[in-house]
């Protein structure tokens, strides 16, 4: 069983929400997302150090709304959870993610592939290719 952190920015949340749904009809792929694993009461920030800690993969979604947020922001939080993470355990466990046209690549990811999820094709090309990075070498 794989397991996926997905980190977004709110404003993305309905698509976050497909993306989900879609990666979690798969048997072999488990995904860990806010709004299905932090309940009324949870210390927001410790469930998602553990939820970061315990995650095979770390899909970060890029679309201009994420290029908007601050750097204090829980999303950009997570990024550098995410590759304090990767850096630790010297594998490549982040995946990011384009669910929106336009904004730009992180700098602190800018070399990494990213899946195009951001047109209706895109989607139906670039998901089996997201879903196969995601399962391999873990």
């Amino acid at each position: 069983m794989t397991s996926v952190f997905i980190s977004y920015s709110s404003n993305d949340l309905m698509r976050v929400e497909r993306l989900a749904e879609a990666l979690g009809q798969e048997q072999d792929i488990t995904v860990w997302l806010d709004t299905t694993n932090i309940y009324p009461g949870d210390d927001f920030l410790e469930e998602m150090k553990k939820g970061i800690r315990a995650a095979d993969k770390i899909i970060i979604c890029l679309s201009p709304s994420f290029n908007k947020k601050p750097p204090v922001s829980w999303v950009k939080k997570e990024l550098k959870m995410a590759m304090l993470r990767e850096s630790e355990t010297g594998k490549g466990i982040i995946i990011p993610v384009r669910i929106k046209s336009g904004g730009q690549i992180p700098e602190e990811i800018g070399t990494k592939a990213y899946a195009d999820l951001s047109t209706k094709n895109r989607w139906n090309r670039n998901l089996p290719r997201l879903i196969a990075a995601i399962r391999r070498s873990v």
